[in-house]
């Protein structure tokens, strides 16, 4: 085996890793002298900043000093720590996830994070190494080098193959998520924690101490109305900001047998997906983006998720192929990835009645609790009885949305995937490759075999682990887990 040279980090990260928390600090601290005056700021505060922005440059040459690493024939290996030394590695062949992540700092410098891992979909950092950050250059040569593999010598090759481009027509679904609502929620509640730091009473304040004369003063109607207005409004603005951050300048390529998508504003992320590691495709439609031809692709292959208890954001949406756009482009994605006309948009076999008749008497139940339970309080003069009466309008509600969780059933088998349909808020449609399942699960209650339904689970090695045809006849659940997987479930059936 070649002896490899051990390499450093980029030194420029020294400098480049201190800038955004720096700037927050120093953020603070101008607030706080804006807010306060000079006369009233104290030796500490300044001596506080200086000595985190002191720190944290130590911190970080530290870091690149002491962190090293180095790619042989069989193991990707890095070295980190002085005082408390760490020699971690993963095996080459296990590699299936090289992302590649840069802020605004980061791009300025021509660097970039690079993420490296084995695809497991757990939490434990074993299975993942992080270079914080080497340059751009280097980045793609990892990237290259790892999910590339062969004898022949490895090129980096411009990017060929175009699936799909940023469309700012996309931008008209922004308003239709919850991007406006979070942001909403997210800028208040720092502006509170922000006034605590500065020790400002908001409540106490001029804005807030008008905002609660308008309420007083003005008629429960209007007040409504007028709230509602600011709120549409508020919301819309964010959601359209958020959407350009997160996702301007989304492309998504084929190269060298695997899938590549980048995208954003500020932070620009570039994950890469081998094609050999894709189960499927999922296609998302939030309610009311489904009602304006609007869809969400994703792709189902192994080691893009992990545990939902896991505090590593870089996770998050790396199985991405196409955020909120249009029908026809997702269709025209959905096709591309899976070199197949779309088998999201083949006739599915329909659920029968009974199923909607669960449905509907199920999800009506869980609608009537908070009334009922607001009914009881009432009755012990807890609470007043409009609250209760109020709540009743969740039982038709509750019943409709049941009828529209039953409208979206369905599974279909259509050439190499198994199609399968489920929700309403989003709707989600998912082709799997029939080669792709590993397993059934068969779950029917007393009352299923009663009115001849059953739950039938595909287990596959990518995605979510699991996808659900629910509440299907009978005969089509079986009949569609035999025909989806030859010979693997026969064993268990019995003929009639």
């Amino acid at each position: 085996m070649t002896e490899v040279t051990w390499q450093q980090l980029d030194k420029r990260t020294i400098f480049v890793a201190p800038l955004m928390p720096l700037l927050s600090v120093i953020g603070v601290v101008t607030l706080i002298v804006l807010v306060r005056g000079w006369e009233r700021v104290s030796f500490w505060e300044p001596a506080i900043t200086g000595g985190i922005a002191v720190a944290l440059f130590v911190a970080n040459a530290w870091h690149w000093k002491t962190t090293r690493y180095r790619i042989t024939d069989t193991h990707v290996e890095l070295h980190s720590g002085m005082l408390v030394r760490k020699h971690r590695s993963l095996p080459k062949d296990r590699v299936r996830a090289v992302d590649m992540s840069a802020d605004v700092f980061h791009r300025m410098f021509g660097l970039s994070v690079v993420t490296i891992g084995t695809g497991r979909q757990v939490a434990e950092s074993d299975d993942e190494l992080k270079l914080e950050a080497v340059s751009a250059g280097e980045a793609e040569r990892l990237r290259t080098l790892l999910l590339h593999r062969g004898d022949a010598p490895v090129h980096i090759a411009p990017q060929t193959g175009t699936l799909a481009t940023f469309s700012p027509q996309w931008i008209r679904y922004a308003p239709l998520t919850w991007f406006g609502f979070i942001a909403v929620a997210v800028l208040v509640g720092g502006l509170f924690q922000l006034a605590r730091t500065v020790d400002v009473d908001l409540w106490n304040s001029g804005p807030i101490k008008a905002l609660v004369s308008f309420y007083e003063s003005t008629p429960l109607l209007i007040a409504i109305l007028a709230t509602g207005a600011v709120v549409l409004v508020l919301t819309t603005m964010l959601s359209v900001l958020l959407y350009a951050v997160f996702y301007w300048g989304f492309e998504i390529t084929r190269q060298s047998g695997a899938l590549r998508v980048q995208y954003g504003l500020i932070n620009r992320r570039s994950v890469s997906i081998e094609e050999k590691r894709l189960r499927g495709v999922q296609v998302d439609e939030p309610l009311l983006v489904r009602l304006t031809g609007g869809a969400r692709v994703k792709a189902v292959a192994t080691g893009l998720t992990k545990k939902k208890d896991d505090n590593d954001k870089w996770e998050l949406d790396a199985d991405l192929l196409l955020p909120q756009a249009p029908k026809e482009d997702a269709r025209k994605v959905a096709s591309a990835v899976l070199n197949a006309s779309p088998p999201t948009d083949t006739v599915l076999i329909t659920h029968p009645a009974a199923a909607a008749r669960r449905m509907i008497l199920w999800h009506t139940i869980g609608a009537a609790v908070p009334a009922v339970v607001l009914g009881i309080l009432s009755t012990l003069d807890l609470t007043p009885w409009w609250i209760a009466q109020l709540l009743l309008i969740l039982i038709p509600l509750g019943a409709l949305i049941g009828y529209g969780e039953y409208r979206g059933l369905g599974h279909a088998i259509d050439g190499d995937f198994l199609v399968v349909r489920w929700g309403v808020m989003p709707r989600s449609t998912v082709a799997l490759q029939r080669t792709g399942v590993i397993g059934w699960n068969i779950r029917q209650s007393i009352f299923q075999r009663r009115a001849g339904l059953i739950s039938v689970t595909a287990t596959i090695a990518a995605g979510s682990g699991s996808y659900t045809i629910r509440y299907a006849d009978q005969s089509d659940g079986l009949r569609a887990a035999e025909n989806a997987v030859p010979e693997l479930l026969t064993p268990f059936l019995t003929r009639d």
